[in-house]
Protein backbone atom coordinates (compact mmCIF):
# COMPACT_ATOMS: atom_id res chain seq x y z
CA UNK A 1 0.00 0.00 0.00
CA UNK A 2 0.96 3.66 -0.91
CA UNK A 3 1.08 6.13 1.41
CA UNK A 4 1.94 9.88 1.58
CA UNK A 5 4.89 8.91 2.97
CA UNK A 6 6.59 7.16 0.55
CA UNK A 7 4.84 8.45 -2.59
CA UNK A 8 8.48 10.99 -3.36
CA UNK A 9 7.11 14.00 -3.08
CA UNK A 10 3.59 13.24 -5.83
CA UNK A 11 0.74 14.74 -5.01
CA UNK A 12 -1.82 11.18 -4.18
CA UNK A 13 -4.78 11.06 -6.18
CA UNK A 14 -7.57 8.36 -5.57
CA UNK A 15 -9.69 7.30 -8.50
CA UNK A 16 -12.89 5.18 -7.15
CA UNK A 17 -15.02 2.97 -9.25
CA UNK A 18 -17.85 0.58 -8.43
CA UNK A 19 -16.77 -2.03 -10.67
CA UNK A 20 -14.14 -2.54 -13.67
CA UNK A 21 -16.76 -3.65 -16.41
CA UNK A 22 -16.09 -2.85 -19.87
CA UNK A 23 -17.98 0.82 -20.32
CA UNK A 24 -17.74 4.34 -20.79
CA UNK A 25 -17.17 5.65 -17.10
CA UNK A 26 -14.72 3.08 -16.58
CA UNK A 27 -12.92 3.86 -19.87
CA UNK A 28 -13.12 7.56 -18.96
CA UNK A 29 -11.37 6.80 -15.81
CA UNK A 30 -8.30 4.59 -17.80
CA UNK A 31 -7.77 7.29 -19.65
CA UNK A 32 -8.13 10.37 -17.11
CA UNK A 33 -5.36 8.23 -15.63
CA UNK A 34 -3.38 7.78 -18.42
CA UNK A 35 -2.97 11.02 -19.20
CA UNK A 36 -2.25 12.31 -15.63
CA UNK A 37 0.60 15.06 -14.68
CA UNK A 38 3.74 13.60 -14.28
CA UNK A 39 3.77 14.71 -10.12
CA UNK A 40 0.49 12.86 -9.34
CA UNK A 41 0.86 9.44 -8.07
CA UNK A 42 -2.83 7.52 -8.97
CA UNK A 43 -4.26 4.45 -7.13
CA UNK A 44 -7.66 2.89 -8.17
CA UNK A 45 -9.73 1.81 -5.51
CA UNK A 46 -12.56 -0.55 -6.81
CA UNK A 47 -15.58 -1.22 -4.78
CA UNK A 48 -16.87 -4.42 -6.27
CA UNK A 49 -13.53 -7.01 -7.10
CA UNK A 50 -16.76 -9.69 -8.51
CA UNK A 51 -16.20 -7.21 -11.61
CA UNK A 52 -12.87 -7.33 -13.22
CA UNK A 53 -13.60 -7.26 -16.97
CA UNK A 54 -11.03 -4.15 -17.72
CA UNK A 55 -8.22 -4.64 -14.84
CA UNK A 56 -5.73 -5.93 -17.20
CA UNK A 57 -5.91 -2.85 -19.08
CA UNK A 58 -5.99 -0.65 -15.80
CA UNK A 59 -2.40 -2.78 -14.69
CA UNK A 60 -0.84 -2.07 -17.90
CA UNK A 61 -0.87 1.99 -16.95
CA UNK A 62 3.06 2.21 -15.03
CA UNK A 63 3.21 3.20 -11.61
CA UNK A 64 -1.05 2.53 -10.75
CA UNK A 65 -1.64 1.44 -7.72
CA UNK A 66 -4.77 -0.96 -7.41
CA UNK A 67 -6.83 -1.43 -4.36
CA UNK A 68 -9.83 -4.30 -4.77
CA UNK A 69 -12.24 -4.52 -2.22
CA UNK A 70 -16.00 -5.72 -1.81
CA UNK A 71 -17.53 -3.14 0.03
CA UNK A 72 -20.65 -2.21 -2.03
CA UNK A 73 -22.21 -5.50 -0.59
CA UNK A 74 -22.01 -4.20 3.31
CA UNK A 75 -24.28 -2.22 5.32
CA UNK A 76 -23.60 1.45 4.79
CA UNK A 77 -21.55 1.87 8.49
CA UNK A 78 -19.72 -0.95 7.76
CA UNK A 79 -18.66 0.50 4.31
CA UNK A 80 -17.59 3.78 6.01
CA UNK A 81 -15.54 2.26 8.28
CA UNK A 82 -13.51 0.27 5.85
CA UNK A 83 -12.76 3.05 4.28
CA UNK A 84 -11.35 5.32 6.72
CA UNK A 85 -8.41 3.63 7.84
CA UNK A 86 -7.49 3.04 4.41
CA UNK A 87 -7.91 7.10 3.76
CA UNK A 88 -5.87 7.30 6.58
CA UNK A 89 -2.84 5.19 5.64
CA UNK A 90 -2.64 6.51 2.42
CA UNK A 91 -4.04 10.77 3.04
CA UNK A 92 -4.91 11.23 -0.50
CA UNK A 93 -4.77 15.18 -1.68
CA UNK A 94 -7.83 14.46 -3.75
CA UNK A 95 -10.41 11.70 -4.82
CA UNK A 96 -12.69 11.45 -7.37
CA UNK A 97 -15.07 9.24 -7.37
CA UNK A 98 -16.67 7.92 -10.97
CA UNK A 99 -20.22 6.51 -9.18
CA UNK A 100 -22.30 9.13 -9.07
CA UNK A 101 -25.16 8.19 -5.81
CA UNK A 102 -24.72 6.87 -2.43
CA UNK A 103 -21.89 5.17 -2.90
CA UNK A 104 -19.93 8.88 -3.70
CA UNK A 105 -21.72 9.71 -0.46
CA UNK A 106 -20.32 6.71 1.43
CA UNK A 107 -16.90 7.94 0.10
CA UNK A 108 -16.96 11.71 0.94
CA UNK A 109 -18.17 10.92 4.18
CA UNK A 110 -14.99 8.58 5.17
CA UNK A 111 -12.78 11.40 3.12
CA UNK A 112 -14.29 14.29 5.61
CA UNK A 113 -13.66 12.43 8.52
CA UNK A 114 -10.05 11.39 8.01
CA UNK A 115 -9.33 15.33 6.56
CA UNK A 116 -9.02 14.98 2.89
CA UNK A 117 -10.02 18.11 1.37
CA UNK A 118 -10.53 17.87 -2.34
CA UNK A 119 -13.36 15.20 -3.12
CA UNK A 120 -15.48 15.46 -6.09
CA UNK A 121 -17.79 13.43 -8.14
CA UNK A 122 -18.73 12.74 -11.65
CA UNK A 123 -22.21 12.56 -12.65
CA UNK A 124 -22.33 10.38 -16.19
CA UNK A 125 -26.20 10.64 -16.82
CA UNK A 126 -29.36 13.39 -16.16
CA UNK A 127 -31.30 13.31 -13.44
CA UNK A 128 -34.45 10.63 -14.00
CA UNK A 129 -37.67 11.46 -15.70
CA UNK A 130 -39.49 9.36 -13.08
CA UNK A 131 -41.40 11.45 -10.51
CA UNK A 132 -40.54 8.03 -8.10
CA UNK A 133 -36.94 8.78 -8.26
CA UNK A 134 -36.47 12.79 -7.92
CA UNK A 135 -36.38 12.33 -4.41
CA UNK A 136 -33.70 10.08 -4.01
CA UNK A 137 -31.60 12.36 -6.39
CA UNK A 138 -32.82 15.23 -4.42
CA UNK A 139 -31.68 13.97 -1.46
CA UNK A 140 -28.05 12.66 -2.86
CA UNK A 141 -27.37 16.38 -4.20
CA UNK A 142 -28.22 17.97 -0.71
CA UNK A 143 -26.01 15.32 1.12
CA UNK A 144 -23.14 16.52 -1.70
CA UNK A 145 -23.65 19.86 -0.74
CA UNK A 146 -23.65 19.34 2.94
CA UNK A 147 -20.64 17.29 3.01
CA UNK A 148 -19.27 19.85 -0.04
CA UNK A 149 -18.32 17.41 -2.70
CA UNK A 150 -18.61 19.20 -6.33
CA UNK A 151 -20.19 16.97 -8.96
CA UNK A 152 -18.80 17.43 -12.31
CA UNK A 153 -20.88 16.22 -15.01
CA UNK A 154 -20.13 14.49 -17.89
CA UNK A 155 -22.31 17.36 -20.33
CA UNK A 156 -24.30 20.55 -20.46
CA UNK A 157 -27.04 18.20 -20.89
CA UNK A 158 -26.72 16.46 -17.48
CA UNK A 159 -25.57 19.79 -15.59
CA UNK A 160 -28.46 21.38 -16.73
CA UNK A 161 -30.86 18.63 -15.05
CA UNK A 162 -29.05 18.09 -11.75
CA UNK A 163 -29.74 21.98 -11.36
CA UNK A 164 -33.51 21.39 -12.39
CA UNK A 165 -33.70 19.46 -9.29
CA UNK A 166 -31.55 21.09 -6.66
CA UNK A 167 -29.17 23.66 -5.90
CA UNK A 168 -25.73 22.46 -6.65
CA UNK A 169 -22.64 22.15 -4.39
CA UNK A 170 -20.46 25.25 -4.77
CA UNK A 171 -17.53 24.70 -7.48
CA UNK A 172 -20.06 22.07 -10.04
CA UNK A 173 -19.90 22.30 -13.31
CA UNK A 174 -19.75 20.28 -16.28
CA UNK A 175 -16.29 18.68 -17.87
CA UNK A 176 -16.94 17.18 -21.15
CA UNK A 177 -15.50 13.84 -21.13
CA UNK A 178 -12.89 13.06 -24.20
CA UNK A 179 -10.98 10.19 -25.62
CA UNK A 180 -7.50 9.71 -26.58
CA UNK A 181 -8.80 10.27 -30.59
CA UNK A 182 -5.12 10.45 -32.07
CA UNK A 183 -4.82 6.68 -30.40
CA UNK A 184 -7.69 5.59 -31.70
CA UNK A 185 -7.77 6.63 -35.28
CA UNK A 186 -4.14 4.79 -35.77
CA UNK A 187 -5.51 1.88 -34.28
CA UNK A 188 -8.97 1.74 -36.46
CA UNK A 189 -7.12 2.86 -39.74
CA UNK A 190 -4.33 0.00 -39.11
CA UNK A 191 -7.55 -2.49 -39.15
CA UNK A 192 -9.53 -0.85 -41.83
CA UNK A 193 -6.43 -1.43 -43.95
CA UNK A 194 -7.03 -5.21 -43.39
CA UNK A 195 -10.47 -5.33 -44.71
CA UNK A 196 -11.19 -7.18 -47.89
CA UNK A 197 -12.44 -5.00 -50.80
CA UNK A 198 -15.88 -4.43 -51.81
CA UNK A 199 -16.67 -6.57 -48.75
CA UNK A 200 -19.96 -6.76 -46.73
CA UNK A 201 -21.37 -3.14 -45.79
CA UNK A 202 -21.18 -3.05 -41.62
CA UNK A 203 -23.06 -0.64 -39.32
CA UNK A 204 -22.31 -0.83 -36.34
CA UNK A 205 -22.86 0.22 -32.37
CA UNK A 206 -20.94 -0.29 -28.85
CA UNK A 207 -22.95 0.31 -25.85
CA UNK A 208 -23.80 -1.88 -22.87
CA UNK A 209 -27.27 -3.30 -23.99
CA UNK A 210 -29.84 -1.82 -21.08
CA UNK A 211 -32.58 0.26 -21.22
CA UNK A 212 -30.57 3.36 -21.31
CA UNK A 213 -30.10 2.52 -24.36
CA UNK A 214 -32.42 2.06 -27.34
CA UNK A 215 -31.19 -1.20 -29.45
CA UNK A 216 -34.47 -1.92 -30.59
CA UNK A 217 -35.14 1.22 -32.99
CA UNK A 218 -31.93 0.29 -34.76
CA UNK A 219 -32.27 -3.50 -34.97
CA UNK A 220 -35.72 -2.75 -36.21
CA UNK A 221 -34.59 -0.06 -38.72
CA UNK A 222 -31.80 -2.60 -39.56
CA UNK A 223 -34.45 -5.00 -40.51
CA UNK A 224 -36.03 -2.64 -42.79
CA UNK A 225 -32.83 -2.01 -44.48
CA UNK A 226 -31.91 -5.47 -45.25
CA UNK A 227 -34.77 -5.80 -47.31
CA UNK A 228 -33.55 -3.53 -49.93
CA UNK A 229 -29.92 -4.37 -49.20
CA UNK A 230 -28.82 -8.33 -48.51
CA UNK A 231 -24.94 -7.58 -48.10
CA UNK A 232 -24.97 -5.87 -44.67
CA UNK A 233 -24.80 -6.44 -41.28
CA UNK A 234 -24.81 -4.64 -38.00
CA UNK A 235 -22.80 -5.55 -35.23
CA UNK A 236 -23.76 -4.67 -31.72
CA UNK A 237 -20.60 -4.70 -29.03
CA UNK A 238 -21.74 -4.98 -25.45
CA UNK A 239 -23.13 -6.92 -23.15
CA UNK A 240 -26.26 -6.20 -20.60
CA UNK A 241 -29.40 -7.50 -19.12
CA UNK A 242 -31.57 -6.76 -22.56
CA UNK A 243 -29.13 -9.32 -24.46
CA UNK A 244 -31.97 -11.80 -24.78
CA UNK A 245 -34.79 -9.81 -25.82
CA UNK A 246 -32.89 -8.43 -28.41
CA UNK A 247 -31.42 -11.67 -29.90
CA UNK A 248 -35.13 -12.81 -29.65
CA UNK A 249 -36.39 -9.26 -31.70
CA UNK A 250 -33.85 -10.30 -34.25
CA UNK A 251 -35.40 -13.41 -34.65
CA UNK A 252 -38.84 -12.21 -34.85
CA UNK A 253 -37.26 -9.71 -37.61
CA UNK A 254 -35.63 -12.47 -39.15
CA UNK A 255 -32.35 -10.93 -39.29
CA UNK A 256 -30.71 -13.29 -36.53
CA UNK A 257 -28.20 -14.41 -39.70
CA UNK A 258 -27.63 -10.39 -40.38
CA UNK A 259 -26.42 -9.43 -37.16
CA UNK A 260 -23.48 -10.08 -34.52
CA UNK A 261 -23.65 -9.76 -31.16
CA UNK A 262 -20.21 -9.15 -30.03
CA UNK A 263 -20.50 -9.05 -26.40
CA UNK A 264 -17.68 -7.64 -24.03
CA UNK A 265 -14.32 -6.71 -25.82
CA UNK A 266 -11.12 -4.66 -25.10
CA UNK A 267 -10.48 -4.37 -28.52
CA UNK A 268 -13.05 -1.56 -29.66
CA UNK A 269 -11.18 0.53 -31.94
CA UNK A 270 -10.37 -1.95 -33.98
CA UNK A 271 -13.37 -3.26 -34.21
CA UNK A 272 -14.74 0.63 -35.42
CA UNK A 273 -12.08 -0.31 -38.44
CA UNK A 274 -14.18 -3.08 -39.63
CA UNK A 275 -17.61 -0.35 -39.19
CA UNK A 276 -18.89 1.84 -42.37
CA UNK A 277 -21.50 3.63 -40.39
CA UNK A 278 -21.88 4.13 -36.97
CA UNK A 279 -25.35 4.65 -35.06
CA UNK A 280 -26.14 5.34 -31.66
CA UNK A 281 -29.42 4.94 -30.98
CA UNK A 282 -30.40 5.83 -27.35
CA UNK A 283 -32.79 7.56 -25.28
CA UNK A 284 -33.00 10.83 -23.53
CA UNK A 285 -31.66 9.31 -20.15
CA UNK A 286 -28.00 9.38 -22.15
CA UNK A 287 -25.52 11.46 -20.29
CA UNK A 288 -22.92 11.58 -23.27
CA UNK A 289 -21.71 8.53 -25.09
CA UNK A 290 -18.19 8.24 -24.88
CA UNK A 291 -18.57 5.18 -27.51
CA UNK A 292 -19.85 8.05 -29.95
CA UNK A 293 -16.83 10.31 -29.70
CA UNK A 294 -14.88 7.21 -30.13
CA UNK A 295 -16.80 6.21 -33.11
CA UNK A 296 -16.15 10.08 -34.62
CA UNK A 297 -12.26 9.54 -33.30
CA UNK A 298 -11.94 6.75 -35.67
CA UNK A 299 -13.46 8.95 -38.71
CA UNK A 300 -16.79 6.72 -39.15
CA UNK A 301 -20.04 8.58 -40.30
CA UNK A 302 -22.06 8.81 -37.19
CA UNK A 303 -25.83 8.39 -36.46
CA UNK A 304 -27.55 9.42 -33.13
CA UNK A 305 -30.65 9.82 -31.90
CA UNK A 306 -32.19 13.38 -31.44
CA UNK A 307 -31.83 13.61 -27.95
CA UNK A 308 -30.17 16.38 -25.76
CA UNK A 309 -27.44 14.30 -24.95
CA UNK A 310 -26.08 13.23 -28.50
CA UNK A 311 -27.16 16.80 -29.99
CA UNK A 312 -24.30 17.85 -27.63
CA UNK A 313 -21.64 16.07 -28.24
CA UNK A 314 -22.62 16.25 -32.48
CA UNK A 315 -22.33 19.96 -32.17
CA UNK A 316 -26.06 19.90 -33.28
CA UNK A 317 -25.75 18.26 -36.17
CA UNK A 318 -22.00 19.39 -37.44
CA UNK A 319 -20.20 16.30 -36.91
CA UNK A 320 -23.23 13.91 -37.61
CA UNK A 321 -26.89 12.85 -38.61
CA UNK A 322 -29.34 13.02 -36.04
CA UNK A 323 -32.62 11.02 -36.60
CA UNK A 324 -35.61 11.15 -34.71
CA UNK A 325 -35.74 9.11 -31.11
CA UNK A 326 -37.66 5.78 -31.23
CA UNK A 327 -38.59 5.49 -35.19
CA UNK A 328 -37.06 2.89 -37.09
CA UNK A 329 -38.44 4.21 -40.57
CA UNK A 330 -36.70 7.80 -39.85
CA UNK A 331 -33.29 5.89 -39.02
CA UNK A 332 -33.65 3.02 -42.09
CA UNK A 333 -34.24 6.00 -44.51
CA UNK A 334 -30.92 7.97 -43.25
CA UNK A 335 -29.02 4.36 -43.19
CA UNK A 336 -29.85 3.69 -46.04
CA UNK A 337 -28.89 7.17 -47.71
CA UNK A 338 -25.22 6.26 -46.63
CA UNK A 339 -25.21 2.59 -47.53
CA UNK A 340 -25.89 4.03 -51.09
CA UNK A 341 -23.12 6.61 -50.92
CA UNK A 342 -19.67 5.71 -49.99
CA UNK A 343 -18.94 9.61 -50.73
CA UNK A 344 -21.70 10.50 -48.05
CA UNK A 345 -19.98 8.17 -46.07
CA UNK A 346 -16.27 9.76 -46.23
CA UNK A 347 -18.12 13.54 -45.86
CA UNK A 348 -19.31 12.77 -42.54
CA UNK A 349 -16.55 10.69 -41.20
CA UNK A 350 -14.18 13.66 -41.92
CA UNK A 351 -16.94 15.47 -39.84
CA UNK A 352 -16.61 13.89 -37.37
CA UNK A 353 -13.47 12.99 -37.03
CA UNK A 354 -12.43 16.59 -36.90
CA UNK A 355 -14.79 17.83 -34.22
CA UNK A 356 -14.13 15.49 -32.12
CA UNK A 357 -10.10 16.60 -32.42
CA UNK A 358 -11.50 20.33 -31.60
CA UNK A 359 -13.93 19.63 -28.98
CA UNK A 360 -13.24 16.30 -27.57
CA UNK A 361 -9.65 15.32 -26.85
CA UNK A 362 -9.15 13.15 -23.76
CA UNK A 363 -6.04 15.71 -22.90
CA UNK A 364 -8.09 18.41 -22.87
CA UNK A 365 -10.59 16.54 -20.48
CA UNK A 366 -7.56 15.24 -17.96
CA UNK A 367 -6.25 18.62 -17.78
CA UNK A 368 -9.17 20.38 -16.61
CA UNK A 369 -10.29 17.58 -13.91
CA UNK A 370 -6.34 17.51 -12.49
CA UNK A 371 -6.90 21.36 -12.18
CA UNK A 372 -9.98 21.36 -10.02
CA UNK A 373 -8.70 18.30 -7.67
CA UNK A 374 -5.05 19.69 -7.01
CA UNK A 375 -5.49 23.12 -7.76
CA UNK A 376 -2.23 25.09 -8.45
CA UNK A 377 -0.68 21.33 -7.41
CA UNK A 378 -0.15 20.27 -10.92
CA UNK A 379 2.65 20.45 -13.65
CA UNK A 380 2.06 23.37 -15.80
Amino acid sequence: MISSQDSKGKKIVIHVLSGLRFGGTENLCLQIIKNSPSNVQNILLNLDANYLDMLPLFEQIANLKIINQYHLSKKTIAFILDLIPLFKQVHPQAILVYCFGLPHIYVGLAARLTGISSITVSAGNPAPIEVSMEKKWKTIILLSRFLQIPIYACSNVVHQSLEKLAKLPQGSFPITNGCDITEIAIRASHSRQKRVANSTTVIGMVARLNLIKDHQTLIKAFSILNKKFLDIELWLVGDGEEKETLVSLTEELGILRNVIFWGKRSDIPELLGQMDIYAFSTTENEGFGIALIEAMAAILPVLASDVPACREVLGNGQAGLLFNQKDPQALAQVLEELVSSPENRNHWGQQAYQYAVNYHSIQDCARKWYEVLLPEKINS
